[in-house]
């Protein structure tokens, strides 16, 4: 009789186990049994637990029918390790009993016990699919590497539970073997099963598949960012890197009836829906053969599930830092594995640093006027920092900064005050490198909420703040602040200029993306933005083509 398993999941971390296994006595159906046992539990509380279960699910039929005799000698248990029998009543722990190759007789079905076995616990896919644009899976993974796993990717007609079993095999053909597909046009109208063989090492679990509940749709015709990707064809050679800085919507933003009536009423509601933007977002993200990639407004969810294991599977590696507020979503900064390498993070709540020594001077000015102090105690926003260096010439790091920074017209001494801290800090992280003789170059992307005209723009690309150059006034009192005179020791400029706007949405429209770079670095090319006549199609962004309300700004540098 051939052995049928059980399996055993030991996480290292919890003292406890979970046991699974399907037993059917003599002749019935088959059942499910499933338990939670601690790993030092003695082994003849285990064989006396297995017991009572099968029994309270097979055995007590018999009672009725008067069959109750002995029942308890029906259910025969036996455990061998090594192919030496356990003694049941020794007093060994359960976990040293069902280890992995150990075999388990339970009357005359044979077992092999399998110890935390590759598993694919979960997979979804998402509820747009569309032809041309990638498809990414969620699948959930326990014991396995995502790398080892065997993916396919099979085209199925959409009524397959309605057609014969040849018709189904007619109409199914194998389309990838990857992790991710990009639907082409001869799949619309169908779905698509993915299937996942979890493995880990020469380990493999049990294939699951799942089939799509949509069809294959098409597409929404050539998507603006697809034109700019005849600027990013080509990868960076050796001596250069291409910087992108996207704030890509984030979905707890997006996806509210607040957004579709009111701040987005032009945009078609299912546009909004994250399963149809994580496509859009894929294609230009990717299409933008960027080395380092800055996103604002990243949910937490989307990183995780989504970012990550994609970019991974495109050769970046990536960190997240998440606003500290009860709102989960923040910043992520990915880079390419091939051109770098992390040696550090660096990341602060902006509203906490303020409290700090290296900012006590920048507090003794702000608490001049207590609204502005009490305000900006309770933004959320946070500075990302991750210092890479190159591979190409291990001598070149960079430090990169990402943030996102308040966004409302009338707190613009706000934005100052962040931005303040920003550079404080930044300057604190590239002079701790420079005291050890290394070269290091700042760039600094984000979404700033400032427009080129704005005191925070002059702050940064003047290194100072005049008093009265800038009329800072608080917003409930009109009392304007002139205590701020900060400055900083950057020599910083916009590496992708100033274009008309980066945020077109149908009240505002205004230029608040930037990458800014130190004087180490040279510009070589920018990617021009969309026409306007592009942006404008659908009225404003996001649209059907534009997955976000801002425009991603991307350029080419390289060190002086």
């Amino acid at each position: 009789m051939a052995s049928s398993v059980i399996t055993v999941q030991s996480a290292p971390e919890t003292n406890k186990m979970t046991v699974e296994f399907n037993y059917s006595h003599k002749g019935a159906n088959s059942k499910q049994f499933r338990m939670e046992r601690l790993k030092e539990e003695e082994i003849g509380q285990t064989l006396s637990r297995l017991k009572n279960s099968i029994a309270s699910k097979f055995l007590k039929r018999k009672r009725k029918k008067n069959e109750a005799e002995q029942e308890e000698e029906e259910v025969q248990l036996k455990f061998r390790v090594n192919g030496v029998e356990v003694d049941t009543e020794s007093k060994m722990c359960v976990s040293d009993v069902l280890k992995h190759g150990s075999e388990v007789c339970i009357n005359e079905q044979k077992y092999q016990v399998s110890v935390n076995p590759p598993t694919a616990v979960k997979i979804d896919l998402p509820k747009s699919i569309m032809s041309g644009f990638p498809v990414f899976p969620k699948v959930q993974l326990l014991f396995a590497n995502s790398s080892d796993c065997e993916y396919r990717w099979n085209r199925v007609h959409k009524n397959h539970h309605n057609i014969s079993l040849s018709e189904q095999k007619e109409a199914t053909k194998l389309l990838s073997n990857k992790l991710m597909y990009a639907p082409t046009n001869d799949d619309i109208d169908s779905k698509l099963e993915f299937t996942c063989v979890p493995k880990c090492g020469d380990r493999s679990g049990v294939p699951v598949s799942v089939i799509s509940k949509v069809e294959v749709e098409a597409g929404p015709g050539i998507c603006p960012f697809e034109t700019r990707h005849m600027y990013t064809a080509d990868p960076t050679d050796s001596s250069s890197f291409r910087v992108m800085t996207y704030n890509i919507l984030a979905d707890v933003f997006a996806d509210s009836e607040f957004t579709r009536t009111e701040l987005y009423p032009y945009c078609a509601p299912y546009a909004l829906s994250i399963d149809y933007r994580k496509q859009l977002l894929m294609k230009e993200i990717l299409g933008y053969n960027a080395d380092i990639i800055c996103l604002q407004e990243v949910d937490e969810k989307v990183f995780t599930k989504f970012l990550l294991p994609a970019l991974e599977l495109n050769g970046f590696s990536g960190v997240y830092k998440m606003k500290s507020g009860k709102v989960k979503e923040g910043e992520a900064l990915f880079y390419r594995t091939s051109k770098f390498k992390t040696i550090s993070e660096h990341n602060i709540d902006l509203t906490d640093t303020l409290e700090e020594d290296g900012c006590r001077d920048i507090k003794e000015k702000v608490v001049k006027y207590q609204d502005v102090y009490e305000f900006y105690k309770k933004r959320k926003n946070i500075l990302q920092v991750c210092v890479l260096e190159s591979l190409a010439d291990p001598q070149k790091k960079l430090c990169v900064a990402n943030t996102h920074l308040f966004f409302h017209r009338d707190y613009s001494y706000i934005r100052v005050l962040q931005g303040v801290v920003s550079m404080r800090h930044l300057e604190m992280v590239m002079n701790s490198y420079k005291e050890k003789g290394d070269s290091i170059s700042l760039v600094f992307c984000g979404d700033f909420n400032a427009s080129p005209e704005s005191a925070l723009h002059g702050f940064l690309t003047k290194s100072q703040i005049i008093p009265g150059e800038y009329k800072l006034r608080v917003k409930d009192t009109g009392e304007e602040v002139t205590s701020f005179d900060f400055t900083h020791s950057f020599n910083l400029s916009s590496a992708c200029g100033h274009p008309e706007y980066t945020n077109y949405v149908g009240a505002f429209q205004g230029h608040l993306d930037y990458v800014f770079v130190d004087q180490t670095l040279e510009v070589v090319s920018v990617v021009p933005t969309p026409d306007h006549e592009l942006v404008t199609q659908h009225r404003a962004l996001p649209s059907v083509v534009f997955p976000s309300d801002h425009i991603a700004q991307i350029c080419v540098m390289k060190w002086k």
